[in-house]
């Protein structure tokens, strides 16, 4: 087992709509239906939602991120099994109802200043 793998792992997904939907339709889809398939996967120790909020009424941006999800695994092992089961893959069979382009990626947090 690598090193990599015994360690908890956390991923953030840059998420934009797909084409056609709108904001509100997004952020209701994301939060009431996919969410539940998404929170099921094992191997998911946290999973938060960031929803944008639209300037001034505009929940269009200049750069098309709709949100951010934040998803945490006790490790890469998790992870990776966690996805590869019936749940995880009805939730990956889920993202193109509510997706257009999104970018996932593998983060490390360095706590600069942690207030409780």
């Amino acid at each position: 087992m690598s090193e990599n793998s015994v360690r908890p792992v956390k991923t953030m997904a840059l998420l934009g709509r797909k084409p056609g939907m709108s904001f509100d339709q997004f952020c209701t889809y994301w939060r009431d239906v996919h969410a539940p398939l998404a929170s099921k996967v094992p191997g998911v120790t946290r999973y938060v939602q960031r929803h944008i909020v639209p300037e001034a009424g505009e929940p269009d941006n200049d750069f098309g991120i709709d949100g951010i999800a934040i998803l945490e695994y006790e490790s890469q092992e998790a992870m990776e099994q966690g996805w590869a089961t019936e749940a995880g893959q009805a939730a990956l069979a889920d993202v193109p109802n509510f997706l257009g382009k999104h970018s996932v990626i593998v983060v490390n947090d360095f706590a600069v200043v942690e207030n409780d």
